[in-house]
C-alpha cells in the first residue's frame, strides 16, 4: 500500500529518532496522520508480524475478517465486523 508523504515523514522520524537513541523501534510509537485524525480510532497501522502492535492484537481479534478469503487471497487489510448493541426501545426482554 502506498503511504502519503505525511506518514512517510512520521514513520522515517520515528525511525530515524530510534536509530539515533540506538535503539528499535517502540510498538506504537507512531501513528499515521489518517489514523491520528480519525476520532472513532477505526484505522490502525503498524508491523503485523510483531505480537506486540495493537494492529497485531486487532487482526487477532474474533470479529476480524479478510475480503476475499474465501477465494484464499489474503491482503495485509483486516476488518472487524460492526458490533451493534440493541438500544432500550430495541431490547427483547424475557
Amino acid at each position: 500500500m502506498e503511504k502519503c508523504s505525511f506518514c512517510v515523514q512520521r514513520i522515517r522520524e520515528a525511525e530515524n529518532r530510534a536509530t539515533a537513541e540506538k535503539r528499535v523501534l517502540k510498538p506504537d510509537e507512531f501513528t499515521t496522520a489518517c489514523a491520528a485524525s480519525c476520532p472513532s480510532r477505526a484505522i490502525v497501522f503498524g508491523d503485523a508480524a510483531d505480537e506486540n502492535w495493537t494492529v497485531t492484537q486487532l487482526a487477532k481479534d474474533a470479529r476480524a475478517y479478510h475480503v476475499f478469503e474465501e477465494l484464499n487471497t489474503f491482503t495485509a487489510v483486516v476488518y472487524l465486523k460492526k458490533v451493534n448493541h440493541p438500544t432500550p426501545a430495541t431490547a427483547v426482554t424475557a
